[in-house]
């Protein structure tokens, strides 16, 4: 995630599926990209009726930098001048980790948020498990329009046939160099390949500082599998020719001296590492842009697109807004979400935290108010949704548990025996 998912525990396991056996209203959800976005009902405006307008209170949670908190504070007031009646309330978690661990008990407690904000990468476990409400009734009952945002992005909130959030944004990942490390070490043009990685990486590496971090978990794996062709094919291809090369190709740095991981050098991902200034080089994603420029305004860093292995690949991240199965009221919930992604919401999120917009309209003017991600606007037609198991946190439970030991603890496993033996729990 970014950042999040590796947080996720055997207690949010267990909830989840108490939850799902209490409510019998399990989804079974389609990979994004095999299901049409379903189209909502045109309206000209959201209009309320014309009774009296009933006061509800929508609680909507996220975690984010301090600068996302802040922004969404600010884009979150005067929603009642477009939905009489409606209240907002935030409520922030402190990480991921909190947001992941917290989400699943309190859902089951009847006291999660209304709607919340989360990653496309691993949300799939919990459509699929009934935590979210299909919104394709709720958007005709709140008579919106949805047209204004990409079918793409609709398409990654999208399964089974259905239409399960409102996208904020769509992104692909990124590679992140320290420029000011760069020039020191000498070097010239930025790689584009991940040998060209490596070799940079030897040069870089000096002292504690290490040439690359390498996050030991599913999101960075992933940029790996793709560029060689290779990804997880919700479940089906998880031991391929591809993806055990793109796996060897991260052991091989971190055994040739030239790469840490965040648990390594004590930090929680790999964005403290690389503010930090233990890590030259990392994969990682479009909130880097706040991250950094609260922990270390000073570092000078430059994005470029994700190298290749045998081919150009990489994931297509998106944030979105979903409504929670227990919500109390699911249309008023809709409608917030809906506010929280009106145009001036996105532009002001476009601006202070460096998201690509959902809307294509708004996405034109991404690249000039963010040009240092300029160069990830060639990787947007084929970067890809994760393709994660539809369990996917069996699917993380089994992985990188076997990658840390393979790598942090010197496990004789071979990379093919690893993905092997995660295959064999998806057969």
């Amino acid at each position: 995630m970014r950042k999040g998912l590796k947080a996720l525990s055997m207690v949010l396991a267990l909830v989840m599926m108490i939850a799902v056996v209490l409510t019998g209203c399990g989804n079974q959800a389609k990979p994004a990209g095999e299901t049409k976005s379903p189209s909502a009902e045109p309206s000209k405006s959201p209009e309320t009726s014309a009774e009296a307008p009933k006061e509800v209170t929508v609680r909507f949670g996220l975690w984010g930098s301090d600068k996302e908190i802040t922004t969404y504070t600010e884009v979150s007031k005067g929603i009642e001048e477009m939905f009489p009646g409606l209240k907002l309330e935030m409520q922030p978690y402190p990480s991921s980790a909190d947001f992941w661990n917290q989400l699943p008990a309190q859902i089951a407690a009847k006291t999660a948020p209304d709607i919340v904000k989360l990653t496309n990468e691993g949300s799939y476990e919990y459509i699929e498990k009934g935590m979210f409400a299909p919104i394709d009734d709720l958007i005709k009952e709140a008579n919106l329009d949805l047209s204004a945002y990409a079918d793409s992005a609709k398409q990654i909130w999208a399964a089974g046939g259905k239409q399960y959030g409102i996208p904020v944004s769509v992104v692909p990942a990124m590679f992140i160099i320290n420029k000011d490390m760069w020039d020191a070490a000498g070097l010239k043009e930025y790689p584009k390949t991940w040998a060209e990685v490596k070799e940079a990486a030897k040069a870089l590496t000096k002292d504690d500082v290490k040439g690359i971090c390498i996050n030991i978990m599913e999101f960075h794996f992933t940029q790996y599998a793709l560029s060689y062709g290779g990804g997880w094919g919700y479940g089906k291809t998880i031991n391929s020719d591809a993806n055990v090369k793109a796996l060897e190709t991260i052991v091989d740095m971190f055994e040739s001296g030239v790469a840490i991981s965040p648990q390594e050098a004590g930090f929680g991902w790999d964005g403290e590492v690389f503010a930090n200034k233990k890590a030259a080089m990392s994969t990682g994603g479009y909130w880097y842009k706040g991250f950094l420029s609260e922990s270390a305004p000073d570092i000078n860093y430059v994005v470029i697109g994700m190298p290749e292995g045998t081919t150009k690949g990489c994931t297509s991240h998106s944030d979105g807004w979903v409504v929670l199965k227990d919500a109390p009221d699911k249309v008023a919930a809709v409608k917030a979400a809906y506010y929280l992604t009106r145009d001036e919401a996105l532009e002001k999120i476009m601006t202070e935290v460096g998201i690509n917009p959902s809307k294509p309209a708004l996405s034109a003017k991404y690249y000039e108010v963010n040009p240092e991600f300029k160069a990830i606007e060639a990787m947007v037609p084929y970067a890809k949704d994760f393709g994660y198991p539809a369990d996917t946190k069996k699917f993380i439970d089994t992985l990188i548990p076997a990658m840390q030991e393979k790598i942090l603890a010197g496990s004789s496993k071979s990379v093919k025996e690893i993905l092997d033996e995660v295959q064999a729990k998806f057969n």
